[in-house]
């Protein structure tokens, strides 16, 4: 199966040079769903040939901050169901956050949404907790959770209001190259969400 794009304005991130604001349009040539060929007024005999004139061809999308809603919530999302609406929207992975019932700080729920997540032509890269039960109180057992796919930690939606327990936690996945996605609220300060106070 053959695809030409004509007249795109193509954004390439590995492509430092090139400013959307000053890019030529140009066509590109798909084979088999690969890229082949890049340029002015590419020829391609038999063809599907879609025109872009004036419009931007990008990358799939990574979304950072997801809630695929499962396991505990599928009333709200499931992985499926949200890995489908990503998509759409030009989306081809996401890190999903580990508030979830059970929370994301056991090997078995990691397993199970990696799991789940082979349902559908989408990348989901989960995230475990900083703590046990996303309470601030433990710190989770990373190196399992890493073992088991993790890519961060995060108490998503809490913050770890212990500093020593938030520092050993940032000891403990910079020793197994984990990001720290830290929930920035301090919920004495923002009590029933006050803007403020005059």
């Amino acid at each position: 199966m053959k695809v030409l794009i004509r007249q795109t304005f193509l954004i390439n991130p590995a492509d430092e040079k090139q400013e959307p604001k000053s890019a030529k349009p140009v066509d590109l040539l798909i084979e088999d769903g690969v890229i082949r060929k890049i340029g002015p007024a590419l020829e391609a005999p038999g063809a599907e040939v879609l025109d872009a004139k004036g419009k931007f061809l990008l990358p799939g999308f990574i979304d950072l901050h997801t809630h695929f809603r499962e396991p505990g919530f599928e009333a709200k999302e499931t992985i499926v169901t949200g890995a489908h609406a990503a998509i759409k929207g030009g989306f081809v992975a996401s890190v999903s956050m580990p508030n979830t019932q059970p929370p994301c700080d056991h090997q078995s729920v990691i397993d199970n949404i990696i799991r789940k997540a082979r349902e559908v032509p989408y990348a989901i890269f989960p995230s475990g907790t900083i703590s046990k039960g996303r309470e601030g109180k433990e710190l989770s057992e990373m190196a399992d959770l890493k073992q088991a796919g993790i890519v961060a930690v995060t108490d998503d939606g809490d913050w770890v209001p212990d500093s020593l327990l938030m520092r050993r936690a940032m000891e403990y996945a910079a020793m197994l190259n984990l990001i720290v996605m830290s929930h920035c609220e301090d919920k004495r300060l923002s009590a029933e969400g006050v803007m403020n106070e005059g």
